[in-house]
């Protein structure tokens, strides 16, 4: 019998917890990240499969954990065949499949799951609810289905982590030039963030970030992780180390005068520099277009001969998105060419 119920799937009493994960060993976000933090041995179990190659998309993994209250069945559910990838409907059925099949095997009298590829995983949450009646409605288990709830999520974001970061050159850099950026009336996101840690880069800080090729401009995973490493200190909203790219990051005003403090006296003059070398860069850029155009320009032109012309740009632009081709044209990306140039002695740019 199927129940449909709201709250924290990690909280249920069921026999076994589904836990959606992708086939690549990589639990970083959502509730795949959740039970990687409550449920060590079961990762490590997931990361050997999957790095063994012994997981694929349609089957499930199934550990046993030994915890405080007893002994709990995690059955992992690929949802995702890579982690930057999105979910597909016939992942989640031939998933469903499988559960059928291993709750008779293993006579589970109850099993809790979360809504299946929805989310980060980009499916809609009706023709996942439908696939989930059509194969589990007559099981013999009580099924707990855990719906989309917003209240959760926003729960979890006001949750901070246990370990205060600590400031270093880099986290106060780029710390100030997202306070700096708010302060100018536009909302601090992960598509902000990027874009302020990409010119920091090509400032000539050495960051160490490799950006390549996205949707929405040069982009780089290995933010998310140094923002995750700052939530709960310096800024809310990525408890869970899961936002989309215009979703707004709450940054903590009450850590402001700490950062300012440090770029003050802890940084040397050529990182001050270049602090305010992309703070004059960005001016008159700092809108979402005006910013994914002048990175996209700058990402093209970078290591490319002085000469390369507008034309050149633009047909690089046709190559990389039907989006950006619609969005970007000629005259824009000519403004963006000429602006990158005129900081082109200070910054090291194009």
């Amino acid at each position: 019998m199927i129940h449909y119920t709201k709250g924290n799937l990690l909280e249920s009493k069921a026999e076994a917890l589904v836990n959606t994960v992708n086939t690549v060993g990589v639990m970083g976000k959502g509730i795949a990240l959740q039970f990687k933090e409550q449920y060590p041995h079961n990762f490590k179990v997931y990361k050997r499969a999957c790095e063994q190659k012994e997981l694929t998309v349609g089957q499930l993994l199934i550990v046993e954990e030994e915890t405080l209250n007893g002994r709990r069945s995690i059955i992992n559910f690929p949802t995702k065949a890579h982690w930057k990838g999105k979910s597909k409907y016939e992942y989640i059925e031939s998933g469903l499949q499988a559960l059928t099949a291993e709750i008779k095997a293993r006579g589970f009298q109850s099993v809790a799951l979360p809504p299946l590829g929805c989310g980060n995983g980009g499916l809609e949450w009706p023709r996942v609810k439908a696939l989930i009646e059509q194969y589990l409605h007559d099981s013999p288990a009580d099924i707990w289905v855990y719906e989309p709830n917003e209240a959760i999520k926003a729960h979890l974001q006001r949750e901070e982590r246990p370990k205060e970061e600590k400031l270093t050159p880099a986290r106060a850099m780029l710390l100030y030039l997202l306070f700096q950026y708010e302060a100018g009336g536009e909302p601090v996101s992960l598509f902000a963030a990027n874009k302020l840690a990409y010119f920091l880069q090509r400032s000539g800080e050495p960051m160490r970030l490799k950006f390549e090729k996205s949707h929405y401009g040069p982009y780089t995973v290995q933010l998310n992780h140094v923002l995750y490493r700052l939530n709960g200190t310096y800024l809310h909203g990525l408890e869970q180390n899961e936002a989309k790219p215009f979703e707004p990051l709450h940054l903590n005003y009450d850590k402001w005068e700490e950062i300012r403090a440090y770029v003050n006296t802890q940084l040397d003059a050529t990182q001050r520099n270049n602090l305010r070398n992309v703070m004059r860069l960005i001016q008159g850029f700092e809108s979402s277009f005006a910013l994914e155009l002048l990175a996209t320009v700058d990402f093209l032109l970078d290591k490319r001969p002085p000469e390369t012309s507008v034309e050149d740009v633009v047909q690089e632009i046709t190559e990389w998105s039907r989006r950006k081709t619609r969005l970007f044209r000629e005259e824009f990306v000519q403004i963006a060419r000429d602006h990158l140039r005129d900081h082109a002695s200070e910054l090291s740019l194009a």
